[in-house]
């Protein structure tokens, strides 16, 4: 275009005035997709169109570049514009990268939410045929303001406004509703405010409030609140906003969650009867979105103008299931689970665990109120221990003067010096600063194995012994003790996960967290934490930990791996190319400096946060058991990648998790990596059932979140041959 433009909206209104001329196209700002040559010599096509605005005339020369092969990138990104524009005929909105139906929403009023349903669509290639994956999602709006929450803030902390504001809304995702438009919130301008002027595209000196009024029929009442700062994206950056957008805290509304409202159980209950669909619903709704392309004239308009049709049908395919595995104790112990619930629980009634580190000398620190249900949960403890296996002596027992969170810290400082074995603090709740200043006296200051229990729990009677049953498994892990174990028949094998974390004090920051297997039955583990701020950085400080592993692991077995597989999560799809390139590379070269030259390497990228659904169909659409494996029709041809669903759940539709095996030089069969990731989903020892990721992931992320969310610093060295942070 002559002159330049770089208004996407502008540019596409300057071509669609020829829409006659041209017929069936779709333009999506730069390239333009036809189904037909629009000059019979294949010649440039010139056209001229008038700007609104000025009168200035636009010179438009449109070239034919190619012709777009199936194989091509462009030819499911043309399908996908073509879908975007059904969902607009649909009149859905779009609000952030998806659409939504506000005509459809549901208030939720007394809670000042309300949810609007949608679809999170992707068309690509996969395995024989290009598939559609559409997600049922739903938008959480609320229907407050950041203004509201500004003035709650100066409600309850008067002294420190401003970095209050700044804590609870920086980085958060704001909705302006009279253009449906998300931005993120960079920074509070304090200095500005609406009735301060700019310059319009008129040239002439205009207020926020007369802009507003003018352009979106929006009264702004209050003229002194700051204007919050939203920093263009660099695909914002791409379509021509050049400075950072200002935004009115009055007419931006809060998204999402706070903590405190998922903390609201009957909130989350009430929201849950919408969003939790169980999979006769889910398939339900996606029937819906079917059948409302297939009546909406618009839509077939455009679909037969390219001569598109979608199918009517999910797809249906075949699927395996693994057997359920056997839970393997001391001796003759054993327990085997039913398909549908991958669940063992019910073992720890009389249960002897593979191995036990006994607790005959710990400490238990309290608050004065909470004396009596201590020495009932105490009790219940000394209860518990022999059934497990387990000797659990008396502890010692010291009753702080108050719950402050300082006369913890003095008291921990006392008690640690006695030398305990491990120390059990009661908090008052986990909402405040007592669990953060209890781990990092014992993580950072003075390492000790540390149980934290909530009064909230203790001062509930029901369930009380099933608590006190996993405290006593999670005190044995936390001191070097392995609860229960699969049988893995592989030799010579390490399994390494890998997970990070956003350092929720240190913006700029994140966590890394490696956790290796270390022993012939992958029940014992090295931990190791680490900060970085790009992903260059991640695989420098990645390395290091991995070597370091690998030396653990000479001095347990006397030799090293001559297998290394690796899961490797928290990684999107954008970041698959460095992966492959430098991590992968990085981790062999360090396998070569340890003298591993022949070692059989597997590099599995694990992704939980995927919007494929599966269904079992045996009459009525049920949740798949635990152990389904799905490897065909709708993978990727170009992935060496499987689904796994490993954990049973009771409500809504179970989540899959995407296995990406990037590289390989194991020479294991397909079906052999399938069944050790889903034998290692049984290992993580918080929870007496199978996981959605192996456990070395899970433990990585436990890991990265205690130190991302709590210690802002790496955990002392002591501890890492220990699961201190279950």
């Amino acid at each position: 275009m002559v002159p330049e433009i770089d208004n996407t909206k502008v540019r596409k209104g300057l071509l669609y005035v020829h829409k006659d001329r041209l017929g069936s196209v779709i333009f999506d700002g730069t390239v333009l997709y036809t189904d037909s040559t629009l000059t019979p010599d294949q010649k440039p096509l010139v056209l001229n169109s008038k700007r609104e605005s000025d009168g200035q005339v636009v010179v438009i020369t449109i070239r034919l570049v190619e012709e777009i092969q199936p194989t091509d990138y462009h030819y499911t990104m043309f399908f996908n514009i073509v879908l975007r524009r059904c969902m607009e005929g649909m009149k859905m909105q779009l609000v952030g990268r998806n659409y939504y139906d506000p005509s459809a929403k549901v208030a939720l009023k007394q809670f000042k939410l309300e949810l609007w349903p949608g679809y999170e669509t992707s068309i690509r290639q996969h395995e024989n045929s290009v598939l559609l994956c559409c997600e049922v999602s739903h938008k959480i709006l609320r229907t407050d303001t950041v203004l509201e929450q500004m003035q709650e803030v100066f409600k309850t902390n008067k002294a420190n406004f401003r970095s209050g504001c700044e804590k609870i809304l920086l980085g958060c995702i704001v909705l302006t509703r009279y253009n449906n438009k998300t931005y993120r919130i960079d920074d509070i301008s304090w200095e500005k405010h609406p009735t301060d002027s700019f310059e319009s595209s008129k040239g002439t000196p205009m207020t926020f409030i007369e802009y507003y009024e003018g352009k979106y029929n929006r009264t702004i009442r209050d003229g002194q609140q700051p204007l919050l700062v939203s920093m263009p994206t660099l695909r914002e950056k791409r379509s021509g906003v050049s400075g950072p957008v200002l935004l009115i805290p009055e007419l931006c509304f809060m998204t999402g969650l706070s903590d405190e409202q998922r903390a609201n159980f009957n909130l989350m209950k009430a929201m849950g009867d919408y969003t939790r669909q169980d999979p006769a619903k889910r398939t339900q709704t996606l029937a819906g979105f079917s059948k409302r392309i297939k009546d909406t004239p618009e839509i077939q308009e455009e679909l037969k103008n390219w001569n598109l049709r979608f199918a009517e049908e999910l797809v249906k395919f075949r699927a395996r299931i693994l057997a359920p595995e056997t839970i393997l104790g001391a001796g003759s112990a054993k327990f085997t689970y039913s398909h549908d619930n991958a669940d063992w629980g019910g073992a720890f009634r009389n249960w002897k665990q593979w191995s036990v580190v006994n607790c005959s000398k710990w400490a238990v620190v309290y608050a004065p109120r909470d004396a009596t249900a201590t020495q009932e949960f105490i009790n219940m403890m000394l209860k518990v221990g022999p059934s497990l296996g387990m000797i659990i002596g008396k502890p010692k027992v010291f009753e702080l003067l108050d719950n402050r969170p300082v006369t913890y810290i003095q008291t921990l400082d006392r008690v640690i010096d006695m030398k305990p074995a491990i120390v059990m603090v009661v908090i008052p709740n986990n909402k405040g600063d007592h669990y953060a200043v209890v781990k990092k006296k014992c993580c950072l200051e003075k390492p000790i194995p540390s149980q934290c229990m909530t009064a909230t729990v203790l001062g509930k009677p029901k369930g009380l012994m099933s608590v006190a049953t996993k405290v006593a498994l999670q005190m044995n892990c936390k001191l070097g003790g392995e609860p229960w174990a699969v049988k893995i028949p592989l030799k010579n094998t390490m399994v390494i996960g890998y997970d990070t974390y956003h350092d929720s004090l240190h913006k700029d920051k994140s966590v890394g967290a490696v956790v290796a297997s270390i022993n012939a039955t992958f029940t014992k583990f090295i931990s190791m934490a680490d900060f970085h701020s790009n992903q260059s950085e991640m695989t420098d400080k990645m390395c290091p930990a991995i070597a370091k592993a690998l030396r653990k692991y000479n001095s347990v077995n006397g030799c090293l791996p001559e297998r290394v597989i690796m899961y490797r999560d928290g990684v999107g799809d954008g970041q698959i190319p460095y992966v492959v390139e430098h991590e992968v590379a990085a981790i062999t070269k360090c396998f070569n400096e340890a003298g591993m030259d022949e070692v059989k390497f597997t590099y599995i990228i694990v992704s939980k946060r995927i919007n494929t659904r599966l269904f079992r169909n045996n009459g009525k659409p049920t949740n798949p058991p635990s152990g389904t494996v799905v490897d065909d029709v709708i993978t990727l041809p170009e992935r060496y990648d499987f689904f796994l669903v490993s954990q049973s759940v009771r409500q809504g539709s179970v989540n899959p998790t995407s296995y990406n095996v990037v590289k390989d030089t194991s020479g294991l069969r397909p079906d052999h990596i399938q069944s050790l990731t889903y034998k290692l989903t049984h290992l993580y020892y918080n929870w007496p059932g199978t996981v959605r990721v192996p456990a070395v992931c899970q433990y990585a992320h436990k890991l990265a979140l205690l130190v991302g969310d709590s210690l802002h610093k790496m955990p002392a060295e002591g501890l890492g041959d220990l699961l201190y942070y279950l």
